[in-house]
């Protein structure tokens, strides 16, 4: 009789031990899932409430001096707003500088470049204008264009653009013969 009860003491025993540890696994569970929670929470928090550019705010304004002007200050613009320039002779290709003013003076602005026109160049086909420039302290960017020789005759189409610090998009464009 004292052996049968100290088997039922042990198998009790045993029995308390598993459901001791198998509340601890839920609450361990629920302890990881709420720690979730709360950071879930915090950032959502975080995100809507703070900052002076909230996206959710009634009141965020955003005030931009920035615009876009280009030009090629090195070519001759004719009265219907085309850019001249003269291919030098015995070159595989002639270069100018183009600028773009984007009265950005408080922070610097990445202005991405592209032309109508590309080159194949060892079976690749590549720009002929540099992609990417930033402004300086003054707000102005620039960047080199190549003309080829086979453009002669041609008129090639540059267009730039960036994003201001209050994500207003701006586009400009402008057109260069090569003679």
């Amino acid at each position: 009789m004292r052996k049968e009860k100290i088997e039922k003491e042990i198998k009790e025993e045993k029995k308390e031990n598993k459901d001791m540890k198998i509340k601890k696994r839920k609450g361990e569970k629920n302890m990881g899932r709420n720690f979730v929670k709360y950071i879930f929470i915090g950032i959502c928090i975080s995100i809507f409430t703070s900052c002076d550019n909230n996206p959710m705010s009634v009141n965020n304004v955003c005030d931009s001096d920035c615009f876009l002007d280009l030009s090629a200050p090195n070519l001759n613009l004719d009265e219907n707003g085309y850019y001249h320039m003269g291919f030098i002779d015995g070159y595989n290709q002639t270069f100018t500088t183009l600028q773009a003013e984007t009265g950005s003076l408080e922070e610097y602005q990445k202005l991405e470049w592209i032309a109508n026109k590309e080159v194949l160049i060892d079976g690749y086909w590549t720009s002929i204008i540099n992609r990417w420039s930033y402004t300086d302290e003054e707000g102005h960017a620039h960047t080199v264009l190549s003309a080829w020789e086979f453009f002669i005759g041609d008129t090639i189409s540059v267009y730039s653009g960036y994003y201001d610090q209050c994500n207003f998009h701006y586009l400009d464009s402008l057109k260069v013969i090569v003679e």
